[in-house]
Formats: C-alpha cells, sequence, structure tokens
C-alpha cells in the first residue's frame, strides 16, 4: 500500500518509515511541511492513505486540509492531544499519539483495510474501455543562464540536487544550473525507472551512476559521473528499494 508521511521531525519520520515498510507499506513521499504537502498535491500523484503530523515546521496542517479537502485516509500522528475533535472533522481513520505504539498502530492500519476498496473501481473502467495510458514525463528542462533561457534533453542531465535551499540540474560533463522546482516536485515529472531519490537533496539518473559502494550504519554511498564533490547517500530506509531499483 502506497503511503506518505508528513512529519518535520527526522527522527520521527524515520521511526515511522520503519514500522511501515515492515509492515508492506510503500513509501512514496516524505514531507517536512505544509508548503511540500501542498506541493505535493499539486501534483496529482496521491497514495492511499497519509501518516501525518499535525504541528509542521511552517505551522498547524488543518489549514491547508481546510482548503484542499483530501479524499485520501489520513492518520494523524501527534504529541499533541488537543486536536482530536478537529482531526476527526478530516478523512481520518485514527489519531495517534506519540511515540506512536505499535499495537495502535497496527490496530489503525486495521481500519484503514477495512475501509480500502477490494478494487479500484475507476482504474477497472479505465481498463476495460481502452482508455488507460502510459503516464507521460517531462523530457526537457529550461533554466535562465544570466539573460538567456537554455534547455536540457532528460537524457543529457545526470541528475538533480538541493544546495542552500537553492535547488539544480546537472548536466552530464558537471554543469549545474539553478532551476524553479523543488526536488518533491521533481520526483514526480521525472520517469522513475530512470530516476531515484536517493534522499531528501538528490534525485539521481540510474545511468549516471559509476560506482555504489558501502557507508556507515548500513547506508550506501552513490558516485555520479563528473560530480565527484557531492557526498550523496543513500538513506538507511531507502537502502532496500534503491537496491530493487538498481536491479
Amino acid at each position: 500500500m502506497k503511503a506518505v508521511i508528513i512529519e518535520d521531525e527526522a527522527v520521527s519520520a524515520r521511526r515511522m518509515a520503519r514500522l511501515l515498510e515492515v509492515r508492506d507499506f510503500r513509501i512514496i513521499a516524505t514531507l517536512e511541511s505544509t508548503k511540500e504537502l501542498s506541493e505535493f498535491l499539486d501534483q496529482g500523484t496521491l497514495p492511499e492513505v497519509f501518516f501525518m503530523d499535525i504541528h509542521l515546521s511552517d505551522g498547524v496542517v488543518f489549514e491547508l486540509l481546510n482548503e484542499r479537502k483530501l479524499e485520501v485516509p489520513i492518520i494523524f500522528t501527534t504529541a499533541y492531544d488537543q486536536y482530536a475533535i478537529r482531526a476527526f472533522k478530516q478523512n481520518s481513520i485514527d489519531y495517534l499519539l506519540k511515540p506512536i505504539d505499535e499495537t495502535e498502530l497496527d490496530q489503525a492500519i486495521i481500519k484503514l483495510k477495512k475501509i480500502k476498496p477490494v478494487v479500484d473501481m475507476a482504474a477497472l473502467t479505465s481498463l476495460l474501455s481502452g482508455a488507460s495510458a502510459a503516464k507521460t514525463y517531462k523530457e526537457r528542462f529550461s533554466v535562465k543562464v544570466g539573460d538567456k533561457i537554455r534547455s536540457f534533453n532528460i537524457e543529457d542531465l545526470s541528475m538533480f540536487y538541493s544546495a542552500d535551499k537553492i535547488n539544480y540540474l546537472m548536466t552530464r560533463e558537471g554543469r549545474a544550473y539553478p532551476i524553479d522546482y523543488s526536488i518533491e516536485q521533481l520526483s514526480g515529472l521525472v520517469d522513475p525507472k530512470e530516476y531515484y531519490r536517493v534522499n531528501r537533496g538528490y534525485l539521481v539518473s540510474i545511468s549516471a551512476i559509476r560506482d555504489v559502494i558501502a557507508y556507515s550504519n548500513s547506508r550506501l554511498k552513490v558516485i555520479v559521473e563528473k560530480a565527484d564533490s557531492h557526498e550523496i547517500i543513500v538513506s538507511r530506509e531507502k537502502v532496500k528499494t534503491f537496491k530493487e531499483w538498481l536491479g
């Protein structure tokens, strides 16, 4: 089951990811602010459930939820108990207090599975009608260089990354240019068979990876062509899916 974690505390986010992965959830995104959540929703690709903290780095999540009216089930995870009534006015399944108790988490997942349709009728109807079509991904990216605009084919790029709150694309020649997309947005724009988000700050092309080596704390280090100055570490919770992606 595909899930998105919204959590601004890194330790809590990692623990939640581990708890969910051993329960056969696939984490498609981890977000830490209402801004990142809003940008993710704009992409149009939704999970089957959100595991959502309430107090985020840029505010309380209810303000955004009141505007966006999510249809996707939500399991709230928070250190505060005073928001329970507001939470259940949303499309929520359960309200778990931190630190998350595994038994309570299991009970929440049971509730979720009871309401989850066995058959996705919209997808089935689309398939039977022949309307199902492969998703198309962005093939070119434009950047501003001085007073000029340059455009790059996706196959000419090696990765996208974030540094000092600015996002960049990097070409196969090792040149970096600022780009007006967040890493989260880019994750939904490029072909997931070609690109993998190894951590919050790096989205790398499989064809540009020169080497993968063991790193401390059961992590992996990715060496990308013409990017030796970048320390690209696969976060521990993503090592398994990264290896599967590599094939």
